[in-house]
């Protein structure tokens, strides 16, 4: 794939550095050459200098033959028109933002635009495993939501084995996780306390 990060601290580094080694086109663009500099020697991509908002900036960073875009600047604001731009100018198929404040999380979704908004989903995964109880990560397959819900086992389903257990509506078993591996759904498979059920939902 032909991908454009707009966004190059500490995520748009990382994510360009693994997406440059599984073997795909990879753009960053950032306005400061310092950040640009973090991606190291062993990143095969290209980079680009300037804001993800101009459009000349684009072109140059190929956006017109793109096929994924991800706008991962500490900015909200600037993430969004980044993204408005690549869906409704340029048409790129895949955009993706990061969203800090979880508000403004709701905008973006209005205009189409998926998010991974790290301060919600630490909070709820903080909460989830304050109070033992489930927790949600949602992932895209090109268009399609899938949402991995993860539930621990306690005092209820301790000794249970996997067939008895309820399946949420419209979800699926997929498995459970031991001591941080996933073991696939077994209907003959018992639970243990502290186990963690996964759940897999289509949204």
């Amino acid at each position: 794939m032909q991908i454009i990060i707009a966004g190059c601290g500490k995520v748009g580094a990382q994510f360009a550095r693994i997406m440059s080694e599984e073997g795909h086109e990879i753009v960053v663009i950032d306005s400061s050459a310092e950040n640009l500099r973090q991606l190291g020697p062993g990143f095969h991509g290209v980079t680009v200098l300037g804001i993800p908002i101009d459009e000349d900036v684009l072109k140059q960073a190929g956006i017109e033959s793109a096929d994924g875009f991800a706008a991962v600047t500490p900015n909200d604001n600037l993430n969004m028109m980044a993204c408005q731009i690549a869906k409704e100018i340029f048409h790129v198929p895949r955009i993706f933002a990061r969203v800090q404040d979880p508000v403004k999380e709701q905008v973006f979704y209005q205009f189409g635009v998926h998010t991974v908004c790290p301060t919600e989903m630490a909070v709820q995964e903080f909460r989830a495993l304050m109070m033992g109880e489930c927790s949600l990560r949602t992932v895209y397959l090109d268009n399609t939501g899938i949402d991995f819900i993860y539930e621990r086992v306690r005092e209820k389903w301790t000794g249970k084995l996997m067939r008895d257990i309820a399946v949420p509506k419209d979800a699926h078993l997929l498995g459970v996780m031991k001591d941080g591996n996933l073991v696939f759904f077994n209907p003959s498979q018992k639970l243990a306390f502290d186990d963690e059920l996964v759940f897999v939902k289509k949204i």
